[in-house]
């Protein structure tokens, strides 16, 4: 009997906590499921966005500098989404990803780097990118269409609106006040505390590949939330995996909007999105806040996640 109560008590508690709101640090989380991803409330603020034309790394393509102003706050997932959270996804709703197509023929599987060239690999896949991963991994070979089908089985599953963030989202919450290249400041050399970026170990691999001047010990994906986080306490914001951003790409962002608000351009633009925050695979010049990509809404890639956002009230 003592046992039977034990363990009711034990399921009110795991009850009552998916609902809550916690405070740490001046950090407030919540959870709406027992399944769902952890959320870290973003406040509202301002943060310079985009990179000066000197600054280490920088690409042709990226944003001016500029004062993105979010005035409304919002929640962002702590972490990317995981291997294990999107499986429950994927058992709930028997989802059927769209398969991409490339001049007219399709590409089957998930695109991969064998060290000397990329290309699409049939049986590779979220459950087989093509290197060993661990449940609390992020996943990858996911495209934009299938994230957004993610965020929607959340919002029908707690009520919340859920969904992927904009790109000026994801860099305000990235930078969480900070205006360097990385929100650990300047020193690539200390990247390897804050991400899991192409490091020395990676480089040992891919021998071809620029890299960090530090050791993260991992050559591909890693737990999520296993290095330090940033002010807004969130993990992962550079390095790991890429992450989708709901952006439709344009290739000029001199009059996009710096208010959070997902730019949705012409139709060819949208046929591709904005990933953001760089990998597992990726050198100083592609895994800096300001940085940002390029892919089809259905492209897949052994290293390319994502992580949500979500509405929230009160604020």
């Amino acid at each position: 009997m003592k046992k039977i109560r034990l363990m009711i008590f034990l399921m009110l508690g795991v009850l009552l906590f998916s609902k809550s709101t916690i405070a740490q640090d001046n950090i407030t989380t919540f959870k709406d499921c027992n399944e769902c991803p952890e959320m870290v409330i973003i406040p509202k603020g301002k943060v310079n966005i985009g990179s000066y034309k000197e600054e280490i790394g920088r690409k042709k393509g990226e944003r001016d500098r500029v004062l993105a102003t979010i005035d409304k706050a919002f929640a962002m997932a702590k972490t990317e989404v995981t291997l294990a959270q999107y499986r429950v996804f994927m058992k709930e709703t028997k989802y059927k990803s769209n398969i991409p197509y490339y001049k007219g023929e399709p590409l089957v599987g998930c695109n991969y780097f064998d060290g000397k060239s990329y290309g699409y690999v049939a049986v590779h896949n979220w459950q087989n990118p093509g290197y060993p991963q661990r449940e609390s991994d992020p996943v990858v070979c996911v495209s934009y269409t299938d994230a957004k089908a993610y965020a929607d089985w959340l919002s029908s599953k707690t009520g919340r609106n859920y969904r992927v963030p904009s790109a000026v989202e994801f860099e305000y919450a990235s930078r969480a006040g900070s205006s360097s290249p990385w929100y650990w400041g300047t020193d690539p050399s200390k990247a390897c505390e804050y991400a899991n970026i192409g490091d020395k170990t990676f480089a040992h691999k891919f021998p071809t590949r620029t890299s960090f001047p530090c050791t993260d010990g991992y050559v591909f994906t890693t737990k999520v939330g296993r290095f330090q986080p940033n002010n807004f306490g969130l993990y992962d914001m550079i390095g790991n995996a890429w992450e989708w951003t709901a952006d439709c790409f344009k290739k000029d962002l001199t009059n996009i909007p710096v208010d959070g608000s997902t730019y949705i351009g012409t139709e060819e633009e949208c046929k591709a999105r904005t990933p953001k925050g760089g990998s597992w695979i990726s050198g100083i010049s592609w895994s800096r806040a300001a940085v940002r990509s390029r892919d089809g809404t259905d492209y897949k890639s052994f290293m390319l996640g994502f992580r949500v956002a979500a509405e929230i009230t009160n604020n």
